[in-house]
C-alpha cells in the first residue's frame, strides 16, 4: 500500500511538472529541440551505415570469388598479373559454362562526373570487363540503349550513376582516362554496387590505360559455395604468383565494415558533442522548473514524503523531455532521410577517404530498431540531464522553501 502511494505521488508530481511545460514554452521547446537534433543526427548516422552495409549485402553471390594480389583488400589497390589467369583456371572448383572457365578479368579506372542537383564534382568507377562477367552476373541487363562494342571507346552507365549525375545518358560523350567515350546505354544490376559504376570492354580500358600486363581483379564463378576453401588454398600455395582469394560475401562485408565504421565513428563524435550540449540545456531548463515548484516540493516534504519521490519525479521529467525530443528527431529523420540516395564518392576530383575506398551509391535505411536506439539515447540524455536538478530538488530545505513563498 505504501509503495502504491509512493508511485502515485511520483506520478502526480511528474504530471504536475509536465502540465507546466506550456507555461514555459521557450525553455521547454529549446530543450526538446536539442534532444531532437541529437536523436536526428544519431538516426542519420546509423541509417547511413546501415544502408551502406545493406548495399553490399544484397550484392554478394555465394558462388563467386574475387582474386586479388596478396595483401590487397580492395580492387583499387590490386595488380593481378595477366599470366596468373592460366594458374587460376587450373584451381579446383572453377565453374564452366559450355566448357569455358568462368573467370572474368576486371580493370578499374575512373570517370569524372558532375551531380545533377548539386554543383559538385566526383569520380565513379570505370570498370573494364570481359564477356565472362555477364555469365557470372546474369542479373546485369541493359535497360536503355545498347551494350558497348568491344574495342571501341564506348561505355554503358549503371542506372544509379545515370540517375544522379548529369550528361551520362545514351548518346552523351564523356572524357575519362585520356579518351572521349560515347555512352551507348544504361544497365541495371541486381547489385546496387555495380549500378553506381560505368562499364566498358576490358580491351578498350586496357588501351586507354596502356596497361595490358595486369588486371585489378579476377571474378571467378565457383561450382558451389563449398568449393571456395579448396580454391583459396590452391591460390595461397601457388609459389609463382602471390594471389589471394576472398568470397564475394566476405569481400563485400570487409568493404562495408571498414566504411561503416568510419561513418559511425565520425558521426558518433559529432553526435556526442551535440549530446553534451543537449544534456546541459536540459539541466538548465529543469533547474528553472524545479525552482518554480519550490512550494509544491516543500509541501510534499513537509507532509512526510521522502526525498526519493522528488528525486524520481524530477528524473522522470527529464527523461520525458528526452523521449519527446527523441521521437521528434527520429520521426523527422525517417521522413526526410529514409531511402535518400547518397554516395561515398569524393568531391572535387578526390576520393572521400582513400583510393581503396569503394565508390558506391547507396540509400539511407532508417529501420525501426534504429529509431528505437535514437529514442533510447535521448531518454538516457534526459536522465543524465535530470540528475543534478533532481538532487537539488530532493535536498531543498523545507523551511527555506516555505518561507520564500
Amino acid at each position: 500500500m505504501r509503495l502504491l502511494n509512493t508511485l502515485r505521488a511520483v506520478l502526480r508530481l511528474t504530471l504536475s511538472a509536465v502540465c507546466e511545460w506550456p507555461s514555459r514554452p521557450i525553455d521547454t521547446l529549446v530543450t526538446v529541440l536539442g534532444f531532437a537534433v541529437v536523436a536526428g543526427i544519431l538516426t542519420a548516422v546509423l541509417a547511413m551505415a546501415s544502408g551502406f552495409r545493406h548495399t553490399f549485402d544484397i550484392a554478394a553471390q555465394d558462388t563467386t570469388a574475387i582474386v586479388l594480389t596478396e595483401g590487397s583488400k580492395s580492387e583499387g589497390g590490386a595488380g593481378v598479373p595477366s599470366g596468373a589467369v592460366a594458374d587460376v583456371i587450373q584451381a579446383p572448383g572453377v565453374a564452366r559454362a559450355k566448357g569455358v572457365p568462368l573467370i572474368a578479368p576486371n580493370l578499374l579506372g575512373s570517370l569524372p562526373v558532375q551531380y545533377k542537383q548539386r554543383n559538385l564534382a566526383a569520380r565513379i568507377i570505370l570498370r573494364g570487363v570481359s564477356p565472362t562477367m555477364f555469365t557470372i552476373y546474369k542479373a546485369v541487363r541493359i535497360a536503355r540503349g545498347r551494350w558497348f562494342r568491344p574495342g571501341l571507346d564506348e561505355i554503358v552507365m549503371g542506372a544509379a550513376a545515370e540517375n544522379d549525375f548529369r550528361n551520362l545518358a545514351p548518346g552523351d560523350r564523356v572524357l575519362a582516362e585520356g579518351r572521349v567515350w560515347t555512352v551507348t546505354g544504361v544497365f541495371s544490376a541486381g547489385s546496387q554496387f555495380f549500378s553506381s559504376e560505368a562499364w566498358t570492354s576490358l580491351g578498350s580500358l586496357q588501351g586507354a590505360e596502356r596497361r595490358r600486363d595486369a588486371y585489378s581483379s579476377l571474378y571467378v564463378g565457383l561450382t558451389s559455395r563449398r568449393a571456395f576453401d579448396a580454391f583459396a588454398r590452391t591460390l595461397d600455395g601457388d609459389p609463382q604468383f602471390a594471389l589471394s582469394a576472398m568470397s564475394e560475401s566476405a569481400y563485400n562485408a570487409y568493404q562495408a565494415s571498414e566504411m561503416s565504421k568510419l561513418m559511425t565513428r565520425v558521426g558518433g563524435f559529432f553526435t556526442a558533442m551535440m549530446a553534451a550540449a543537449a544534456v546541459f540545456g536540459a539541466m538548465s531548463t529543469l533547474l528553472v522548473m524545479v525552482e518554480s515548484r519550490r512550494f509544491e516540493v516543500a509541501l510534499l516534504r513537509a507532509l512526510g514524503y521522502p526525498h526519493g519521490i522528488v528525486f524520481t519525479a524530477t528524473l522522470l521529467e527529464g527523461s520525458l523531455l528526452g523521449v519527446a525530443g527523441g521521437v521528434v528527431g527520429a520521426a523527422v529523420a525517417y521522413v526526410s532521410l529514409d531511402g535518400y540516395a547518397a554516395s561515398t564518392l569524393g568531391m572535387g576530383g578526390e576520393l572521400a577517404v582513400s583510393t581503396d575506398t569503394p565508390q558506391v551509391i547507396f540509400h539511407f535505411l532508417v529501420s525501426g530498431s534504429i529509431m528505437v536506439v535514437a529514442v533510447l539515447w535521448a531518454f538516457g540524455m534526459g536522465l543524465i540531464g535530470g540528475l543534478y536538478p533532481a538532487l537539488r530538488a530532493a535536498r531543498m530545505p523545507i523551511a527555506a522553501a516555505l518561507r520564500d513563498i
